[in-house]
C-alpha cells in the first residue's frame, strides 16, 4: 500500500466509553483510604482533590502515579510510598471498571488490519500500562502495531508532537497517516495541524468538526470510509 499506510485510533469515546469512571474512582479511593488510614472522605472531597492533580496542565500529561501522590496531599494525608502504591492501584482499577469497550471495536480493528494498514493507538491517558492491559484483556492488542499514550511521550493531544512521535514510531510521515477520534480539538484539529488526515466519530463527540476529512457515527463505519478512499484514489 502506498500513500496512507497507517491508521491511528483514539481510545476514550472512540474505542471505549465512560460508564461511570468518576463513580468508581471515588468509591475505590474512599474504600482504600478508609481501610488504610482510618479516615473517611466523601465522593465530592475525593473528586475535588482529583481535579487538582493534573499539575502539568493541558499540553503535558501527568502520570497517574504522580496524581495519586498529589491526591493524598490535597486530602491532607502524607503520600508515603506504601499508600501511594495502594491509591495508584485503586485508580487503575477504576479505569477498568469505569470504561467499556465499544462492541464494534474488535471487528473494526481486525478489518483495518486485513486491509493492509499499520494500526496504532494515540490516547491521552495518565497510565500507559492500563491501556496496554485493557487492549490485551479484550483481544485487541494483537492488531496494534504502535501504542502511544501521552503518559509515555509526555505530550497530550492536540499538541502536534504526540502525533509526530506516533508517526515516527510507526515509520510513516504524517501525510501517510489517518487519525480516527471523537474530539473536535484534541483528535481532529490536533491531527490536521500535524499533517494527518482525520475521521471524526460522532457517537459521543461534543461537536462536529468542520475540518475533518470524513465523519462516521461509530467506528464500525471506518473501514467503509477507507475502502471508499482507496477506490477513489484519495489514498493509495
Amino acid at each position: 500500500m502506498k500513500g496512507i499506510p497507517a491508521v491511528f485510533f483514539d481510545m476514550g469515546n472512540t474505542l471505549v466509553f465512560d460508564r461511570g469512571f468518576a463513580y468508581f474512582l471515588s468509591k475505590n479511593l474512599s474504600e482504600t483510604l478508609e481501610e488504610n488510614t482510618g479516615r473517611k472522605f466523601s465522593s465530592q472531597e475525593i473528586l475535588d482533590a482529583w481535579s487538582k492533580t493534573n499539575i502539568h496542565g493541558e499540553e503535558i500529561e501527568t502520570w497517574d502515579l504522580a496524581r495519586s501522590m498529589f491526591l493524598l496531599r490535597y486530602l491532607g494525608l502524607t503520600p508515603t510510598p506504601q499508600l501511594v502504591e495502594l491509591v495508584y492501584k485503586a485508580v487503575l482499577k477504576s479505569y477498568v471498571e469505569g470504561f467499556e469497550l465499544d462492541s464494534d471495536a474488535l471487528e473494526t480493528l481486525a478489518r483495518v488490519k486485513e486491509m493492509g494498514f499499520k494500526l496504532g493507538i494515540i490516547t491521552n491517558v495518565g497510565s500507559y500500562e492500563i491501556v496496554k492491559d485493557r487492549l490485551a484483556e479484550v483481544g485487541l492488542i494483537r492488531y496494534v502495531d504502535v501504542l502511544v499514550a501521552s503518559q509515555a511521550v509526555i505530550w497530550k493531544k492536540p499538541h502536534r508532537k504526540i502525533f509526530e512521535w506516533s508517526c515516527f514510531l510507526a515509520n510513516v510521515s504524517p501525510a501517510e497517516a489517518i487519525h480516527v477520534g471523537d474530539d473536535p480539538k484534541a483528535d481532529i484539529e490536533g491531527a490536521k495541524n500535524a499533517g494527518l488526515r482525520a475521521i471524526q466519530v460522532l457517537k459521543k463527540a461534543s461537536a462536529k468538526s468542520p475540518i475533518a476529512d470524513a465523519w462516521v457515527y461509530s467506528v464500525k463505519e471506518v473501514p467503509r470510509v477507507l475502502e471508499e478512499w482507496l477506490s477513489t484514489g484519495y489514498i493509495r
